[in-house]
C-alpha cells in the first residue's frame, strides 16, 4: 500500500482541550533538587552507586527523564533528582520506542488505530513535538494515514527540521519544520534517516540521508540535502563495512566506520563540499560539539573537527560496541573489558582529557545523556533508568 503524505501539520490551539503551553502563564511546582546544577551537564564527581528509575528511559533533556512504560500509550517524565512525576502525554494506541530533545521539548512518534467516532484523521502514524514542561503536543503531523508496523517509522530533529523515514518495502524520507510541523517535502526510495542508521548524531546542523547499495555490507552513498527544499549538496561514495555512524563536528561531518576485521576508521569531511580532510584509525565512542573521542587500539584519543588529536588516554580500554556521551564539559566513558565487574564509569574533562571522576565495578550500559547535575544511563537488564547522581546529591 502506498504511503500518503498530507501536507499539513495538525496545530493543536492554545486554549483545545490537549492544547499547548501557549496559552496564559499557569502556576508552576517549586524548584525541586534538580535546579541546585540546572542546565544539561552533568555530574563531576560520582556517588558510590546510581539509582534505579523503574522506568525505560528513552530521552534525556527538558530537565526530566523521558520514559516509556510497557504498554507504550503514554510517555512519562520524571525529576532526575526526586524520582517524582513531572508529566504524562496525551494516550495513544502506542508510542515509539524513541524520542529526542529539541530545544526545551522533545519530538516524539506515535501511532493511533481507533477513530475518534467517525473521524479517521486521527488514525495512522505521526510525528510530534511535546512541550517540554507540559508535555502537551505544540504541533501534531500524520506523516502516513496507514498504521506502519512498530519501529518502521524512524525520525529525528536536524537542521531546523524533522527528518523522516519510512521502513517499510517502498521506502520513502520526509522533512518537517522543526517550529510548525508543517511538511517541507517528500522523497521516494529506502533512504534511511538518523535513527535507522547507527547511533550518531548524524549530520546536527546538517540534513543528511544514505541510500544503501548493498544493505548486507553496509555500502552506499551519504548524502547531505537542503533542509528547505530537499535539493543534493553533495554526495559521498562509502565502501564495504561491517556498520557506519554518522556525526557533526562544527562545520564537519565524521564518518566512524566499523571494518570486516572489527577494525575501524573515522573519517572527517568538509561539510560544505564532502571533501575528506582527515582519516585516523578507530571508532568513535562519544561526541560534542567540539570533538569526537575516538577509542584504537592505543587507547582513547579526543579530535577536533579537522581531526587533528586533542588529548589522548594510551592503554584506556573501552569495551566492544559501547558508546560513551559528552556533554561538552564532561566526558563519560564505561572502560574495561567484559568480564563481570571489570567495567569502571570514568569522567573526563572534555577540553583537557584530565580525570575528574571515577567509579568502578560498573555493569553494561548504554550512557544516554546529561541533566541538571545527573548522568542517565540505560539497564541492559531489565531496560531500568540508572541515575548517576554526583557525590554529596541531595538525590
Amino acid at each position: 500500500m502506498a504511503v500518503t503524505f498530507l501536507l499539513a501539520a495538525v496545530t493543536i490551539p492554545a486554549l483545545a482541550a490537549c492544547g499547548t503551553d501557549s496559552g496564559p502563564p499557569r502556576a508552576v511546582a517549586a524548584p525541586t533538587a534538580s535546579a541546585a546544577e540546572p542546565g544539561p551537564f552533568g555530574p563531576r564527581s560520582l556517588a558510590s552507586q546510581p539509582r534505579d528509575l523503574s522506568s525505560k528511559p528513552i530521552a534525556v533533556g527538558a530537565g526530566v527523564v523521558l520514559t516509556l512504560p510497557d504498554d507504550r500509550t503514554a510517555l512519562i517524565a520524571y525529576d532526575p533528582a526526586t524520582g517524582a512525576e513531572r508529566w504524562r502525554s496525551p494516550a495513544r494506541s502506542w508510542y515509539a520506542e524513541q524520542a529526542w530533545p529539541a530545544g526545551s521539548d522533545f519530538i516524539v512518534s506515535w501511532t493511533n488505530v481507533t477513530p475518534d467516532g467517525s473521524d479517521r484523521s486521527v488514525v495512522g502514524d505521526f510525528v510530534a513535538r511535546l512541550n517540554g514542561r507540559t508535555g502537551k503536543p505544540v504541533w501534531a503531523t500524520r506523516v502516513s494515514e496507514a498504521v506502519s508496523r512498530a519501529g518502521d517509522i524512524r525520525f529525528r530533529p536536524r537542521a531546523g527540521a524533522v527528518l523522516v523515514s519510512g521502513a517499510s518495502s517502498q521506502g520513502w524520507v520526509a522533512a518537517l519544520d522543526l517550529e510548525s510541523g508543517r511538511m517541507r517535502w517528500t522523497r521516494d526510495g529506502y533512504l534511511r534517516t538518523a535513527d535507522d542508521f547507527g547511533s550518531g548524531d548524524f549530520g546536527g546542523t546538517y540534513a543528511l540521508l544514505y541510500e544503501p547499495s548493498d544493505s548486507y555490507t553496509d555500502a552506499g552513498r551519504l548524502i547531505r540535502v537542503d533542509p528547505r527544499k530537499g535539493t543534493v549538496r553533495w554526495t559521498v561514495v562509502l565502501g564495504k563495512a561491517n556498520g557506519t555512524t554518522v556525526y557533526s563536528v562544527r562545520r564537519h561531518v565524521v564518518v566512524s566506520r566499523r571494518g570486516s576485521d572489527g577494525d575501524g576508521t573515522v573519517l572527517f569531511l568538509d561539510g560544505a563540499t564532502g571533501k575528506r580532510v582527515a582519516r585516523v584509525p578507530g571508532e568513535v565512542r562519544a561526541e560534542d560539539d567540539n570533538i569526537v573521542v575516538v577509542a584504537s587500539e592505543k587507547g582513547v584519543a579526543a579530535y577536533d573537527q579537522t581531526g587533528d588529536k586533542r588529548w589522548e588516554l594510551a592503554g584506556t580500554v573501552i569495551a566492544d560496541r559501547q558508546q560513551g556521551f559528552s556533554d561538552g564539559r564532561t566526558v563519560y566513558l564505561l572502560t574495561g573489558g567484559e568480564d563481570e565487574g571489570a567495567r569502571s564509569l570514568v569522567a573526563l574533562d572534555a577540553r583537557s582529557g584530565k580525570k575528574v571522576a571515577y567509579l568502578a565495578r560498573q555493569t553494561q550500559a548504554e550512557l544516554l545523556g546529561t541533566v541538571n547535575g545527573f548522568l542517565v544511563a540505560k539497564n541492559p537488564y531489565g531496560d531500568d533508568a540508572l541515575i548517576f547522581p554526583g557525590e554529596g546529591s541531595r538525590a
